[in-house]
């Protein structure tokens, strides 16, 4: 299928398919880096490691995961502007049928407190210093 002879339609779905799985990429980058800092953690303290620098590759592990969630959300939001500009072009101007992104816009918005987007950047800004809090605090040279 050419792309220029997308309707509206599909190029809806097409783009809300991609928003949904970059929203299970961001829950699953989420999770695998608190195991994997998790398990780094454990490996270091079982085995005693003396290494100072060992015990700071959790925060850089969660680090590198947090910059790959926030380029997903950016995606995301790209996407969710182009497809406000369908939804403009596809409802008008009607209140009663505004379309998703519209609708969340008016109504939650992308950078308010209670968005998903702000959410997101709490979490992961809370992750990174609460590991770097550990790593100083697990750590030989904390003693």
């Amino acid at each position: 299928m050419d792309v220029d002879s997308l309707s509206h339609v599909e190029q809806c779905k097409t783009l809300r398919e991609e928003i949904m799985h970059h929203i299970r990429e961001a829950d699953r980058t989420g999770f695998w880096a608190v195991t994997a800092a998790g398990a780094v953690y454990a490996w270091l303290f079982v085995n005693k490691v003396s290494l100072t620098a060992a015990w700071y590759l959790p925060p850089a592990i969660i680090l590198f995961s947090g910059l790959r969630a926030l380029a997903s959300t950016r995606r995301m939001m790209d996407i969710a502007k182009y497809l406000m500009r369908i939804e403009t072009i596809s409802f008008g101007n009607d209140d009663n049928l505004c379309g998703w992104e519209r609708h969340f816009q008016t109504h939650v918005g992308h950078y308010t407190v209670f968005s998903p987007a702000v959410f997101s950047i709490v979490f992961w800004i809370g992750l990174l210093a609460a590991s770097f809090v550990t790593s100083w605090w697990l750590s030989p040279c904390a003693c």
